[in-house]
């Protein structure tokens, strides 16, 4: 009985406890931050990869 006593005041503790909630939400907010700027450079660098293809082409056909 003494066991399931600890257990039971253990998880109310857990249940209180507040400490870890403001890291966590910092923790998804850089998450959610690096999440888009992984997406927006991506975009982009597909964006400036076929704009510099595009002008490498133009500009080889030029000198022919």
């Amino acid at each position: 009985m003494a066991g399931r006593s600890r257990r039971r005041d253990a998880l109310r503790r857990f249940r209180r406890d507040r400490s870890g909630t403001t890291a966590i939400e910092y923790a998804l907010i850089a998450g959610l931050i690096f999440l888009s700027m992984t997406v927006a450079l991506s975009t982009y660098g597909d964006a400036a990869g076929s704009l510099y293809s595009n002008m490498s082409n133009r500009f080889l056909a030029a000198l022919r």
